[in-house]
């Protein structure tokens, strides 16, 4: 698109830029009874190709473990049953999708070991448990004032504690002090429940342009000589929209005081913290379920938006868009249809999606052990995958390819690395990446409004043919087919 503007010579032209929420993460939803509810978004830490610093980009976090809600949780038809929508201006790449049934007595909760970290080494799976989790007796902003109250409940009123700076998701440095009262040394947790306005690449080059690095949240105690020492550099954040996370503190305290400190210079929205001191309780059991079924599907926009008019904005199953408001990577995307045999492991054999696209998946719980009285069960969606934005500063942003992979050591890849070249690898290409986008934009109607037909009319399948292009759509059209024809054996139905 092109437009030309002839201003007046020496006039102030003023120009309102959309401001619009283009990438961030897919969106988890879940059967309530009637129609699928918003949880939350995930995957946060998935992305690649994110430039951090000019020359530098980020190693991406591929997996995350999600609650859903119990209250939100119906069975449809005896199955658990959820939806993983990528609604954004990015590409998903599903690798694997489970779900950990959970459990436990009545009285303690559950939650994931679960946060965004700046860059590996990143935490393994563990069910945290939880007690008796209460506020801290105070908690105190860099200019003194108590915000206890706002940090008392999850109620999406946040206490202000920066100022944004020009740079999308970047603030002033800005601290935290919490006080968490008389605690026992054994084990000290933080549930923290928030949400972050996330950085890009071009606010990260902007950024550091101005001389701005981001300032990721590090934690500090006090020493027996009150003066506040790091303990965690690498304290992690929220992934994306309001969620919790964990803070393990067990053994960090360096003096009788206990009063910890989070500093940081991102936008993140502290909703609830609240600690927790009790041993921990090992009366539960985990039991994983694959997905019995599992369908790619065209599913549309949900509505973004805000019904009691607080921030952040989440999602409305019920009251969609056939209408994408994105671009597209082009290249070549996985065929709709039954996808199940490709998220049953780690095998960079991903269910590649573009905006519109959702994953309808069921899990069979009837065979599952019956709940002890007294009990209860929560589930935790696995979700393993890759996320590519369309950030024009980010690493390879216009195409489907090259396709990242569990073994690659960055991205830009080095040379000598690349996707798998193997016989099940370049047969996956060829049979199942069916539906290939040659154009970045949808038609446009005479009012110049995008339409859902061509490239997003989910009626539209590539047949198998030159549509296979084997480094996922590097140069969008173009086929490699000497490298993917006579292979032998089973194709996926």
């Amino acid at each position: 698109l092109q437009s030309e503007i002839d201003p007046l010579v020496n006039q102030r032209l003023r120009i309102q830029e959309l401001d619009r929420k283009g990438t961030s993460c897919p969106i988890l939803y879940v059967w309530d009874g009637s129609d699928y509810r918003f949880q939350t978004d995930f995957l946060g830490g998935s992305a690649f190709g994110t430039l951090v610093t000019p020359g530098t980009y980020n190693y991406p976090d591929t997996d995350e473990y999600i609650k859903l809600s119990r209250q939100d949780t119906t069975l449809k038809e005896g199955k658990l049953a959820i939806t993983l929508n990528n609604q954004l201006e990015e590409i998903i790449f599903f690798d694997q999708l489970e779900v950990v049934a959970v459990d436990h007595p009545k009285d303690f909760e559950i939650h994931p070991d679960e946060k965004l970290l700046p860059g590996p080494p990143y935490d393994s799976f563990r069910v945290l448990t939880f007690e008796r989790p209460r506020p801290p007796i105070s908690a105190i902003d860099g200019s003194g004032r108590n915000v206890l109250e706002e940090i008392r409940y999850i109620d999406r009123v946040y206490p202000v504690l920066f100022d944004p700076l020009p740079f999308k998701g970047y603030a002033n440095l800005h601290e935290l002090v919490l006080d968490l009262g008389e605690t026992r040394d054994e084990r000290v947790l933080l549930l923290m429940h928030a949400w972050i306005d996330y950085a890009d690449s071009t606010s990260n080059l902007a950024a550091s342009q101005a001389g701005i690095h981001p300032v990721m949240p590090y934690l500090q105690v006090e020493d027996e000589s009150g003066h506040w020492v790091t303990v965690q550099e690498r304290m992690g954040f929220p992934a994306g929209l309001p969620k919790p996370m964990t803070v393990d503190l067990t053994g960090k305290f360096l003096s009788p005081s206990r009063k910890v400190k989070i500093v940081t210079n991102l936008r993140i929205h502290w909703d609830q913290i609240l600690v927790e001191n009790t041993p921990a309780r090992h009366d539960l059991r985990t039991s994983r379920l694959a997905p019995s079924k599992a369908t790619l599907q065209f599913g549309g926009f949900p509505e973004f938006s805000s019904s009691d008019r607080l921030e952040p904005k989440t999602y409305n199953y019920s009251n969609k868009s056939r209408v994408a408001q994105w671009k597209t990577h082009m290249g070549a995307y996985t065929r709709y249809g039954d996808v199940r045999p490709l998220l049953l492991g780690l095998d960079d054999l991903f269910v590649i999606t573009r905006s519109g696209d959702e994953i309808e998946a069921f899990f069979e719980v009837a065979n599952l052990p019956p709940l002890p009285r007294g009990w209860t069960r929560d589930y935790l969606v696995f979700v393993d995958g890759f996320g590519k934005d369309m950030d024009i500063n980010s690493a390879s942003s216009d195409y489907v390819g090259p396709l990242p992979f569990h073994g690659m050591t960055s991205f830009p890849y080095p040379a000598g690395e690349g996707y798998p070249n193997t016989l099940l690898h370049r047969e996956y290409l060829k049979t199942w990446n069916t539906r290939v986008v040659n154009e970045w934009l949808p038609p446009l109607n005479p009012r110049g409004q995008f339409v859902s037909q061509s490239l997003f009319d989910p009626r539209i399948q590539i047949p198998n043919s030159d549509s296979s292009v084997v480094d996922g759509g590097r140069e969008a059209g173009k086929c490699e087919k000497e490298r993917v024809r006579d292979i032998p054996g089973p194709r996926p139905q």
